[in-house]
């Protein structure tokens, strides 16, 4: 255990202090406008205060009401308020007399398995928050390391060992509560390859918190006919999980009962966060 202790705060006092991240901005007059011409901009988030750069225009400053998520005051001590309705796309803030949609790089928000198994790991930074994740590869058995920085509390670091390869890692805000969830997918070795899932949600800038994913055989009857071979992915603002249905005597490689599909909305917990099913489709 104390060896644990002594990876883990090595790895938290390695971690720096978010800074900034590119993207691209625009204006509109309503929040549910088609999105018209877009600047590159920088965006920065630290202890819940934001600044954001536009490049050839305005600069704006929006300082964290106490206790009240997703409210600001701007400069001039105006009303600023986060809107949802761009999911991991980005961030939508209503002026006093626009809006202003924030736009994250698409590519930057996921890792493939060659990244995450990097001697430096995959990187993505979300909004000034910047997760850092790195999963080994020599085996059935691997480690898997999650990174937070930027966070108001301080960064973050957690260790886990997990059976089979970690294949993505992805952020992703299915509550649109502006703050991000970091989603990492791994798949178990030999001939099952059976789906399991590591993920953290941001608590309101200030530290991260794992989110719970029941076991596929406490959610009753979607569970019949599964062996395997399933993958998660974020789609909009739900998590998937997809998996061959078995029928009784098929084999592990032929599978003759359709695809399922399992929808998951992130939902708080009496101890934390939880992903619960919501929608489920056979086809």
């Amino acid at each position: 255990m104390w060896k644990f202790l002594l990876c883990l705060g090595l790895l938290v006092a390695q971690i720096t202090q978010a800074d900034s991240t590119g993207a691209e901005c625009g204006f509109a007059a309503t929040v549910d406008a088609p999105r018209g011409i877009t600047s590159a901009c920088e965006f920065s988030q630290r202890q819940g205060f934001i600044r954001i750069y536009v490049d050839g225009g305005p600069e704006f400053d929006f300082r964290p009401k106490a206790n009240v998520t997703g409210n600001y005051v701007d400069a001039e001590g105006q009303a600023v308020y986060r809107r949802s309705g761009l999911g991991k796309q980005g961030l939508i803030f209503q002026l006093p007399n626009r809006f202003l949609f924030v736009y994250w790089a698409a590519d930057s928000l996921a890792c493939a398995r060659d990244s995450l198994a990097s001697d430096q790991g995959c990187e993505i930074n979300y909004g000034g928050l910047i997760f850092t994740v790195r999963a080994t590869d020599a085996g059935s058995i691997n480690q898997l390391t999650i990174q937070a920085a930027g966070l108001k509390n301080g960064p973050q670091a957690f260790i886990h060992e997990i059976d089979g390869a970690a294949h993505t890692a992805e952020v992703a805000d299915l509550d649109a509560n502006g703050w991000p969830e970091i989603y990492v997918y791994v798949s178990s070795a030999g001939s099952g390859s059976y789906g399991s899932l590591v993920a953290y949600a941001v608590n309101m800038g200030k530290s991260i918190t794992p989110i719970y994913l029941p076991p596929l055989t406490d959610q009753g009857a979607v569970s019949a006919g599964y062996m395997g071979h399933d993958n998660f992915a974020v789609v909009e603002s739900r998590l998937i999980q997809r998996f061959p249905v078995y029928r009784k005597g098929d084999t592990n490689s032929a599978p003759t009962g359709g695809m399922r599909q399992l929808q998951y909305r992130l939902v708080a917990g009496e101890a934390g966060w939880k992903l619960e099913v919501n929608n489920v489709e056979d086809y």
